[in-house]
């Protein structure tokens, strides 16, 4: 049986490394961290439209969870589907949603579910409404080595400056969770800091978490390939098949002028997590810099960004 632990959630910037925090978490023998969850905040969202005359209709709610694009990774039989419609003690939609994880967890012989979903970043508030003793951790890296990894990718930003500023937006929502749920709930690790040295800051993370540190964690790797195959993208997270390395260093990969460009877009965001900081952008970069804050609102990123997400990834 599930053990009654808060609903935990993994937030941050994509490629941060919480793929590879998913991986170390998912080895622990209590612990099953399932694939990103795109169905979790539709639902909580829209609510009220499961509530009937006659209670909670688990079988339309069930019903949109397994029509969301990110449900087949899971790989739930419809055995366990089953049973939750059949439970009448799941009264509310949150508890629902959180007897799918329950089950999960269940289904991989582990006492609990953590969810790992980067874009839950931006709906702390809601998800800290539905799940009021939830606690959130949050992996930040610096944002000079996530953006030319965004700008790989297909479905995120390809200009530079959109990279840096989804970054700083990302990065300081993430941020904030501490802010609205309280410092008792929030635990922050920065990806450097766990490749590095992956034992020392997973143990205080085990405490936050309420478990004991186990050293499969470390094992991760043996995992690999089942985590990948329960990502979008999977090509993009080869490097969890080996042990905790950095795979970029902006200090030597990155263009000095680049790097100039981001300190100047995003440099308040690197203070504010502690990273080492280059000289004072030219004041044309920060003149450059500051047309773009008051001209781009997270408002409107955000938009763009989902609007190229959903052009290459149908139902997100």
């Amino acid at each position: 049986m599930p053990d009654a632990a808060p609903f935990t959630f993994i937030i941050g910037c994509p490629r941060s490394g919480t793929t590879l925090l998913r991986a170390m978490l998912d080895s622990h023998p209590d612990l099953a961290v399932p694939p990103e969850s795109y169905f979790l905040v539709p639902i909580l969202r829209h609510a009220a439209e499961y509530r009937t005359a006659a209670g909670l209709d688990r079988a339309a709610l069930l019903r949109d969870v397994t029509a969301n694009v990110s449900w087949p990774s899971w790989q739930v039989g419809a055995e366990v589907l089953d049973a939750i419609a059949s439970d009448d003690s799941l009264t509310t939609v949150p508890d629902t949603l959180r007897a799918i994880y329950d089950r999960y967890a269940a289904v991989q012989g582990k006492r609990r579910a953590i969810d790992k979903t980067p874009r839950h970043t931006e709906h702390v508030g809601l998800l800290s409404a539905a799940y009021p003793d939830s606690r959130f951790v949050h992996l930040v890296r610096d944002g000079r080595d996530v953006v030319p990894s965004l700008r790989s990718m297909p479905y995120f930003p390809a200009r530079f400056a959109d990279a840096a500023l989804f970054w700083r937006d990302r990065a300081l929502s993430g941020r904030e969770a501490r802010t609205l749920v309280g410092a008792a709930r929030y635990h922050e690790l920065r990806y450097e800091d766990l490749v590095t040295d992956p034992e020392r800051h997973l143990e205080p993370l085990c405490g936050f978490l309420g478990i004991e540190y186990s050293p499969e964690m470390l094992d991760y790797t043996d995992r690999a390939e089942a985590v990948i195959a329960g990502t979008v993208g999977g090509s993009a997270h080869a490097n969890i098949r080996r042990a905790p390395t950095r795979t970029r260093d902006w200090r030597s990969d990155m263009d000095p002028r680049d790097v100039a460009r981001f300190e100047a877009l995003a440099g308040d965001a690197l203070a504010v997590f502690g990273y080492d900081r280059g000289p004072a952008p030219s004041v044309a970069l920060r003149a450059e810099a500051l047309a773009r804050h008051g001209a781009d609102t997270l408002g409107k990123r955000t938009r763009i960004l989902r609007a190229r997400v959903r052009r290459r990834l149908p139902g997100a």
